[in-house]
């Protein structure tokens, strides 16, 4: 044990204690806390549930001890069997949960799955405690926790503890792991491919090509959503609640969690005069403008919490008002019967408002607020189906109660089968004395378990029935918690997109939920607009219910790319950057260019040189024009293009430019500025080897070219000085690949548009002729 390892194991320690909770936790023989609770770290964060997240079991993690296993029994060794972790790796678990929860301020959802877990997978995968590890222990787990997990998220959630826990509190004796573990990490998307096997010519064109377009929608997945959200018919409620999250996630640019948790007050609007106090419309310009008013994730400040959510207002461009304002009002218009149940319940604390706790309520009545199916007669349904599904107006459940009623007042007593069953599930329960619920009659008698049931003349009582849901179907819990705010909170039923708690008569039965009488709301979580986007394999996405052809129904689109896509459409139009930093709350210009993926020949278009001049210089001189006047070049010509503008004008410059033009190529690393009209490149492609001329660039391609030369090397240098000589020639190897690693690594720490050497050999002189060249 080192003095590291035990001041963070004390700082967990404290952390703990000033919370008033106990560090100590009794577990069962396989590690797993007896009370089945062990820490909630969602009431420790102060989170809201749903969901909520515990660290409860201390011992080895099931899936990694299978792989480990099977790897002892192909050695001959006994398999392990699930047991508690040593009080060392529970001391460590602890003490990361709990400084990135309370110190961190990160989330319980995030502690939960990436720092839990992944340290458990090393524990399970190791017979050492925490401070003995060394790095081909780290490799050992990162491998097992890829093999958990085919996407490999959970081995490189392994890699990034060793970073965020072992390094960063010095945990190992052998020192810092993270470096030497030399494991590449995951990307935002695995289908980025290496293009130093292009053609000259797919290199020049790639000017085109987009930055970091792997964060962009593809085409296809784009319009194909597009299309689907605003022409298709929705199927179901849910489905015209994510129509309706989807078009305003495409107009506003929101992150998937802030269109969630829209405010049903949404509206905001101001009012513009000029200056002799008549609407500016008169005067040419806005009278009004429309605002949305949402809570704007990532604005915490350092040391503050995440959890409060911080009002913000968006501006709704005019083009635009017409469709956003539609779509947030008819969303209210749907969910306001749902808004009225939740605002009830939460005044009244409890699960039935419309009725007292002592109240006695007919079976039948009660059947639909609890499973929100409204068809509790036998009745003829598709009229009903297909008008409600026309608007998914809550009127026309209003109908089908009244319709209902009409028939059982005329004699109709036939009931769905849906509720003979539901009533004898709950029948059966009452007989083997799994629940303490009882069916009454009329006056208040409980009607014995084995007694014939006659279920029009059943009743429930209230009280008992609110006692039991909460006790047997906790799921069926209205979330009746507000969400904080810096100052005040905000409740429940003040979010526009409120829906159906596990509305299975709709989502899985194909049937309808009656909005204006179920009891189990809903507040807006991300997840139902994931899981409309492929979120869930279990179930059918957007793509999937409303494609046109196969090839729609496989398309899948991660959500947060939309607001990446109009950051970079914003960028295209030519609006500024302070405006489009303003529209997405950011707090400076430079995340604003985060989300820039323009290509090149897009930025280039963005910079203004006189017409006149570019229609003397042609298309490539103006490129490399704009290049420079971008400060994305440097060069020889760059740097005569400059002294000749300083001294002898424009005109002569751009004069220069025209003539030499040539001088400007697209390779595999980065851009050259050199003419090759006479003499091709000296050093073959080998930018990196010193050339003055060679410009670096922030295109990924690029980047990517250079990081796998740097890996070549590496492994080149390994493979020489594993295999030492005297000779000359074995120098020699040594010396090439040195300078051609120090060169490319070089190349990598410089800023796009500086050159990485700018004392380098000027290659486009003539070289020395010397006495043997004759």
């Amino acid at each position: 044990m080192n003095p590291h390892y035990s001041a963070f194991i004390e700082l967990g320690k404290t952390l703990v204690r000033e919370k008033g909770l106990s560090w100590n936790m009794l577990l069962d023989e396989q590690g797993v806390a007896r009370d089945s609770v062990g820490w909630n770290l969602t009431a420790m964060a102060g989170d809201v549930p749903p969901p909520l997240h515990y660290l409860r079991d201390l011992g080895c993690d099931a899936k990694a001890l299978a792989i480990v296993n099977a790897e002892r029994v192909e050695r001959d060794l006994t398999p392990l069997g699930k047991r508690p972790l040593s009080a060392a790796w529970q001391d460590l678990i602890k003490a990361a949960v709990v400084e990135q929860l309370l110190f961190k301020r990160h989330t319980a959802g995030y502690v939960s799955q990436s720092i839990a877990r992944p340290l458990r997978v090393i524990a399970t995968c190791v017979d050492k405690e925490p401070w003995q590890l060394i790095a081909d222990d780290l490799r050992l787990a990162v491998h097992v926790g890829k093999a958990i997990q085919a996407t490999g998220k959970l081995g490189d959630l392994v890699a990034g503890i060793v970073k965020v826990v072992f390094d960063a509190r010095h945990i190992c004796d052998a020192g810092q792991m993270y470096s030497s573990l030399a494991i590449p990490r995951m990307k935002m998307k695995s289908a980025i491919k290496a293009k130093h096997t292009w053609s000259q010519d797919e290199l020049l064109t790639d000017l085109e090509a987009r930055k970091r377009e792997e964060r962009l929608p593809e085409r296809r997945a784009f319009w194909e959503l597009t299309r689907i959200v605003m022409t298709e018919k929705p199927r179901t409620f849910m489905d015209d609640l994510r129509f309706a999250a989807v078009r305003a996630m495409i107009v506003t640019g929101f992150r998937i969690g802030e269109a969630a948790l829209l405010p049903v007050d949404w509206r905001r609007e101001r009012s513009y005069l000029d200056a002799k106090g008549r609407p500016a419309g008169e005067s040419g310009g806005i009278s009004t403008s429309l605002m949305v008013r949402h809570f704007a994730e990532k604005q915490q400040e350092d040391e503050s919490a995440s959890r409060f959510l911080r009002e913000e207002t968006q501006p709704v461009p005019d083009m635009f008002r017409g469709l956003l304002t539609e779509t947030l009002d008819h969303v209210a218009k749907l969910t306001e019967p749902l808004r009225a149940t939740l605002k009830l319940q939460c005044e009244a604390g409890r699960l039935l408002p419309w009725y007292e706790a002592h109240d006695l309520v007919p079976f039948t009545e009660v059947y639909t607020h609890l499973m929100g199916n409204p068809f509790w007669l036998e009745i003829e349904r598709e009229p009903f189906i297909e008008r409600y599904r026309d608007s998914f107006d809550p009127s026309v459940l209003i109908d089908l109660h009244i319709h209902q009623r009409w028939k059982q007042q005329s004699g109709a007593l036939t009931l769905d089968m849906a509720v003979y069953q539901f009533g004898k599930r709950l029948l059966d329960k009452m007989r083997s004395e799994q629940i303490a619920l009882r069916f009454r009659r009329a006056d208040g008698k409980v009607i014995g378990v084995r007694e014939r049931m006659g279920w029009h003349n059943t009743y429930l009582h209230v009280g008992e029935l609110e006692s039991h849901v909460r006790s047997t179907t906790p799921t069926k819990v209205s979330d009746t918690t507000p969400l904080p705010l810096a100052v005040g909170v905000v409740q429940p039923w003040e979010f526009l997109f409120v829906q159906p708690k596990r509305s299975l008569a709709e989502e899985r039965n194909d049937g309808l939920c009656d909005v204006n009488r179920f009891m189990a709301v809903s507040r807006p979580d991300p997840r139902f607009i994931g899981v409309g986007l492929g979120y869930d394999k279990g179930v059918p996405s957007l793509f999937e219910k409303y494609g046109e052809t196969a090839e729609d129904r496989a398309l899948k689109l991660e959500p947060h790319m939309l607001r990446h896509l109009q950051n970079t459409e914003l960028f295209r139009l030519g609006v500024a950057d302070t405006i489009i930093s303003k529209r997405f709350n950011r707090r400076s210009i430079a995340q604003s260019y985060e989300y820039d993926h323009r290509s090149l020949a897009e930025d280039l278009d963005q910079i203004q040189i006189p017409q006149d001049i570019e229609v003397m210089l042609g298309e490539k001189a103006s490129t490399v024009a704009r290049l420079i006047k971008g400060g994305k070049a440097n060069g020889p010509i760059v740097d005569a293009f400059r002294r000749i503008q300083a001294t002898e004008g424009d005109a002569a410059a751009y004069d220069y430019l025209r003539a030499e033009a040539d001088g400007f190529h697209a390779t595999p690393y980065g851009h050259c500025l050199n003419s090759f009209t006479v003499d091709p490149c000296p050093k073959h492609l080998e930018c990196f080897a010193d050339c003055r001329h060679l410009s670096a660039t922030d295109l990924p391609e690029n980047r990517q070219n250079l990081i796998q030369l740097e890996g070549k090397f590496k492994l080149a240098l390994e493979t020489i000085k594993a295999r030492p000589s005297t000779s000359i020639g074995w120098k020699n190897q040594l010396d090439h690949a040195e300078k051609r690693l120090a060169g490319v690594q070089k190349f990598l720490a410089t800023p796009s548009g500086k050159r990485p050497f700018p004392d380098g050999v000027d290659l486009s002189l003539p070289r020395q002729r010397g006495v043997l060249d004759d």
